[in-house]
């Protein structure tokens, strides 16, 4: 079975950030931004979404239980976190903490040999001026260039008109479905449904789906909006999403190659 290796990046600012600073002023605050600090931890593996158990009666009751830290301290960060937005309930078993999503990193053992195999590509390229200029001058593909070219995915999805109002239960079963198969798929709506032409596009995170022009989980109304969208043109849908996850198979079987 393939492990998975979560971490999470922190920005230099951290604790410059007035939120931060101000968190640490309050008395005790220094043990409040530990515990802030850990619920991030916990949180990475679903995408920046701590999900409520019910192992004891209440959210503090329980996260004190898992995160070692006194009950009393962990309502104190609970409810500076409610004050300044670093905390958002989803629904009664989600809670989303919204700094988390854009630091999150993920690799699996197949990933760690891709990115093993891009170095190893990137040396070579330095050390192999033959790989570099042509007969005629012209600079030519290496390798590692012609692989990531024939791998590289189309992330848009094919303009279409808006469509119609589904049934909630199809939409559900599509997005349980879609999240479920791909959990990493990636998507553009460059143009579509009013978003611009220089938009970043989307990713899933946790089931959720991430907006890769913001850095932050899409909010519930827009989600939605963009789920029946994606219901809309769900057999393109699907068809990309498999690409995607043929190319990411091709990737990990160049990385394994090569070794």
């Amino acid at each position: 079975m393939q492990k998975n290796f979560y971490w999470m990046k922190m920005y230099r600012t951290f604790f410059s950030d007035p939120q931060i600073k101000k968190l640490r002023r309050i008395a005790g605050g220094d043990t409040y931004t530990v515990i802030y600090q850990k619920m991030m931890l916990l949180s990475i593996v679903n995408g920046g979404v701590i999900h409520f158990e019910g192992i004891e009666e209440s959210l503090p009751k329980e996260l004190s239980l898992v995160l070692d830290e006194d009950e009393e301290n962990v309502k104190v960060t609970l409810a500076y976190m409610q004050s300044q937005n670093l905390i958002e309930q989803i629904n009664p078993e989600c809670f989303l903490l919204p700094a988390v999503p854009p630091l999150i990193g993920k690799e699996g053992d197949s990933a760690e040999r891709v990115r093993r195999f891009r170095e190893k590509k990137k040396v070579e390229m330095l050390h192999c001026n033959d790989a570099v200029t042509g007969r005629n001058g012209d600079v030519t593909q290496s390798k590692s260039k012609i692989i990531e070219k024939e791998i590289k995915p189309s992330l848009l999805l094919s303009p279409t008109s808006h469509k119609p109002t589904y049934d909630l239960k199809d939409i559900k079963s599509f997005r349980e479905q879609l999240s479920n198969m791909y959990p990493n798929f990636s998507f553009s709506l460059s143009g579509e449904m009013g978003y611009s032409r220089e938009h970043r596009g989307f990713c899933l995170k946790g089931g959720y789906i991430f907006d890769l022009h913001t850095n932050k989980i899409v909010k519930s109304t827009e989600s939605f909006e963009i789920w029946q969208y994606l219901y809309h043109v769900k057999t393109h849908v699907l068809d990309l999403a498999q690409i995607q996850a043929q190319n990411q198979h091709k990737e990990e079987n160049y990385a394994n190659n090569d070794q």
